[in-house]
Order: C-alpha cells, then sequence, then structure tokens
C-alpha cells in the first residue's frame, strides 16, 4: 500500500512499501503499509536527510499494551513520548507520559486514545518554542527561555538534553516492545512564518510520581563521575580526538615577523593585512616590508578585531567587545589601498561574538561565538546573510568538534580548496575541514589537518589555490603554508 497524498508544502519519508532512506538493524519491517517493530534489534533511524532546524513533522502511531517507546527529533534527549498511559508504570508521571517531552515537559491533559488503536502525533518548533499536538489537539507549547519553564528544563539537562542543539536524524525507538508507525511526513518552516508560543500550563504531577522522579534524577547525578581536574601545565590543551587530515597535507613555506600578527591575517594579489585588537599592518607578500596600516585612537570604538578577508579591494574584518557583556558583533570594512576606514555594519541582533566572516556566491557567512567566559561554546553558531546582511539560516558545529574547542570557540573560519568550509580552534595546531552547509544540511566536520598555526584566524590567498595565511601570536609571526589533498 503505497503512502497517501501529504499536505501542501509536506514532504513524505516513508513511502508505505519499503524503508528506504531509513538505517534498519533489522527488527522492523513494512507490513500492511505500516512501519512495524516486529522484534529485539534497535532504534530506526531515517538516515537519508537531517531535521531542518525548524521544523513541523507529523505522524500517526499505535502502541502495544504497556508498551514504552518515543520519536527523536534533535540531538540528544529531545523525545515525543510513546506510550500506552493506562498500562505502563510511565502513565503515572505526566512528564513521562503519551506526547510529553519525556522526563521533561508535561502535556496538557493526557487525550492518548487506548492501545492498539492509531494517534495522531505531530511536533512543531521554530527558534526557542517547542510544541507537542496529540489527536489535533496541541499538549505542549513552550518557549525554553522563559523563566517559568526552570525546573523542567533543569530535569532535560540532567537527563542529558541540550536544547539549544539541532541538526539530528529522526529516530523512532525500540524499548523492548510492539510499536508501529504511518505517514511520517515533514516540513521546513520558513524563517519568515511566525510562530508564537502561549506557553501552555504542563498537568500537575501526583506527589507519588514526583517523589520516584527526584530518586531518579539523584541517580543520574549520581552515576556520572566527576571530571578529574587537569594539571595547570595542561589547560590550554584541547581534547583528544580520532579525525585524520583525510589526505589533506600541510607544507610551511615560510616565516615573517610581523608585530600585529595577534588576531589573525587577511590577503589579497599583493599584499596581506596583519590584525590585532585595535590595528592593522599591511605588509609586502613578497618581502615583508610594511607599506601601511591603521590605529584606533586611544579611546576609539574598535576593541577586538578578529578575522579578516578582503574582497573586491575592500578589508572585511569581524570584530566583537568580547569579553564585554551584553555581547557586541560587527562587520568593519576598510579600502586596501588607502587603509581608510569606510563603515560599520552592525550584527549584534544575532548574539554571540563574532570571530570570522567570509563570503560565498553572493552570501555572506559568519561565526558568532560563545565562550564559557560568557556563555556555552556550544551555542556557537555559523549565521548565513544575504547581500543585504539579513539573517537567513544557521548551524550548530558538531558536538565532538566544540569539545575540541574547549572552553573557546572558532577563531578562524574561510572557504577554501574544493569549496570545503576550513576553520580553526583558540589554541590546536590544527585546521578543520567541513561539509559545506547546504539549505537543509547541518554541518559535518571530515577531518583534521595538522598546520604549524597555533589556532586563530587564518585567510586564503585565492590568486593561488591551497596557499594558507596564518598567525603564532606567541612569535608574533605572519606564517605561510601550502594545504593540499
Amino acid at each position: 500500500m503505497a503512502a497517501p497524498a501529504v499536505e501542501p508544502g509536506f514532504e513524505s519519508i516513508f513511502d508505505g512499501k519499503t524503508l528506504d532512506g531509513w538505517k534498519n538493524g533489522g527488527n522492523w519491517e513494512v507490513v500492511n503499509g505500516e512501519i512495524a517493530r516486529v522484534k529485539k534489534g534497535g532504534s530506526l533511524v531515517y538516515s537519508k536527510a537531517k531535521m531542518p532546524d525548524d521544523f513541523e513533522l507529523r505522524f500517526d502511531w499505535k502502541v502495544a499494551k504497556g508498551c514504552n517507546s518515543g520519536v527523536y527529533y534533535r540531538p540528544g534527549q529531545y523525545e515525543y513520548q510513546l506510550l500506552d498511559n493506562a498500562n505502563s508504570p510511565y502513565g503515572e508521571n505526566p512528564r513521562q507520559s503519551a506526547a510529553s517531552l519525556f522526563f521533561g515537559v508535561a502535556p496538557t491533559k493526557d487525550v492518548v486514545k487506548p492501545f492498539g488503536e492509531w494517534n495522531e502525533g505531530r511536533i512543531v518548533c521554530k527558534g526557542t518554542v517547542i510544541q507537542h499536538w496529540l489527536n489535533g489537539e496541541k499538549v505542549i507549547d513552550f518557549d525554553y527561555t522563559d523563566p517559568r519553564y526552570k525546573t523542567e528544563i533543569e530535569l532535560l539537562r540532567v537527563r542529558g538534553a541540550d536544547l539549544s542543539k539541532r541538526g539530528a536524524n529522526i529516530s523512532l525507538q525500540d524499548h523492548g516492545a510492539d510499536v508501529w508507525f504511518r505517514n511520517l511526513r515533514w516540513r521546513k518552516i520558513p524563517a519568515d512564518e511566525k510562530l508564537v508560543s502561549e506557553n501552555l500550563t504542563p498537568m500537575p504531577v501526583p506527589e507519588a510520581a514526583l517523589k520516584k522522579e527526584q530518586e531518579r534524577v539523584q541517580q543520574l547525578l549520581k552515576g556520572r563521575k566527576k571530571p578529574e581536574a587537569a594539571p595547570k601545565e595542561e589547560e590550554h590543551k584541547t581534547p583528544k580526538h580520532t579525525k585524520t587530515s583525510g589526505g589533506w597535507k600541510h607544507e610551511e613555506l615560510r616565516r615573517f615577523k610581523i608585530k600585529e600578527a595577534h588576531q589573525g591575517v587577511a590577503v589579497d594579489g599583493e599584499f596581506f593585512y596583519a590584525i590585532t585588537n585595535e590595528a592593522i599592518g599591511k605588509y609586502r607578500k613578497d618581502n615583508g616590508e610594511r607599506v601601511g596600516g591603521w590605529q584606533d585612537a586611544k579611546d576609539g570604538r574598535i576593541k577586538h578585531l578578529n578575522a579578516g578577508v578582503v574582497l573586491n579591494g575592500k578589508l572585511y574584518c569581524a570584530h566583537s567587545n568580547f569579553p564585554t557583556v551584553p555581547m557586541e558583533s560587527s562587520v568593519e570594512v576598510w579600502d586596501t589601498k588607502s587603509m581608510q576606514h569606510l563603515k560599520t555594519i552592525d550584527v549584534t541582533k544575532v548574539g554571540g561574538s563574532l570571530t570570522w566572516v567570509d563570503q560565498r556566491d553572493g552570501a555572506w557567512f559568519a561565526c558568532f561565538a560563545q565562550y564559557a567566559k560568557t556563555g556555552n561554546p556550544a551555542d556557537t553558531r555559523v549565521v548565513s546573510f544575504d547581500a543585504h546582511w539579513q539573517k537567513q539560516q544557521a548551524w550548530s558545529f558538531p558536538p565532538d568538534l566544540i569539545a575540541q574547542f574547549g572552553k573557546n570557540s572558532s577563531s578562524g573560519g574561510s572557504f577554501g580548496p574544493g569549496n570545503n568550509l576550513f576553520i580553526t580552534g583558540h589554541d590546536a595546531q590544527e585546521l578543520y575541514v567541513l561539509e559545506v552547509p547546504g539549505k537543509e544540511v547541518s554541518i559535518t566536520w571530515t577531518a583534521a589537518i595538522p598546520i604549524s598555526a597555533h589556532g586563530q584566524a587564518f585567510a586564503w590567498d585565492r590568486s593561488e589555490e591551497g596557499m594558507l595565511y596564518s598567525i603564532d601570536r606567541k612569535t608574533d609571526e605572519v606564517i605561510v603554508s601550502r594545504i593540499k589533498r
């Protein structure tokens, strides 16, 4: 039986005949046009595409008597709970009942149908708003930045959910009992579509269930070992990872002693531009001779310049007020010939500290970093803008790369060989290769190239393929290297 026609704007992710596009451990089958869990073997994962950041997912589901299952839709413990409330011990706690955001937010009421009957599920997420629907009724609607949900958010955190994370594959849970799905479809919610939260009041948790919940929280906390304090001499080292170079090779060619080599460097056909917090030096590429520069006034507005890129005779530099809060960010523009400051583009409203900018196919890409001093490094985002600096999309870095940043974030980024996105961290002597984000694809980390520079911002010399300019802030040097594959 073929899948029924979907609503306008939606895309079917199950054809009613096969499990094409789904990663299956052999325990899921298509039976009578439905996805059925038929034996033990693990979750069924939609591997064809990742969930958009802002989306609507619709699906029909039914469970066997006493069954507990779920739909995972964002990284970590984002679970739309599927449950036979009447015959499962989980049903006594609304925060664990059908249509709950499991172990966190309870529905407003119990509208689940008895086991063996079909239910209509619906998940809507846009920005910081999350909605769960069940059988045509909106039973969860909250903005996770609203302080009224402090208790619920803490429960989710303890369980392992980071509500800021995005870019997961849909996962249908095998929890040991039979469950069925049909009519799975989704759509990406456009940026201009408004979704206002009503902040619905969750069902109260009975005292007996609350006591069990608190005991479970203590077990979770107790089961997590406290991380050992790193020796002082190891404080600036980054976590180990298993990424290889992916066939990319680095060859250092030469170094120049440059006093402004503190934050980053930009480059064009004839010159490179060394960048420090409040100044820029212009140098010849062939011999490192200083031929110009720019210095802000003693009490000027420029506080913390970061990476730079030269495009069409203009130098675009990322700028922030780091570590001051609230955070402010801007793109500062200079004429490379005269080194006169031309204009400021305010991008503060995006949030975070701007560390790098680059342009691809007429669109701007920029990194808004979060540091342990001012926030959560996992909240760092790469954001795209149109030619008029209107925000379009945003992507997060994968968790293993965030771990590599440690307490810091991405200091440099630019599109380079193969049209890949390359980034650096704050200290590690590595250049990270990422797959260029598409319209509905999350950033993927593919390789880590050992390089001479200790993190910080860098630039590609677009007059010569694979020529990399980076800095060593400890020795005040600009490093010229070749990257090839």
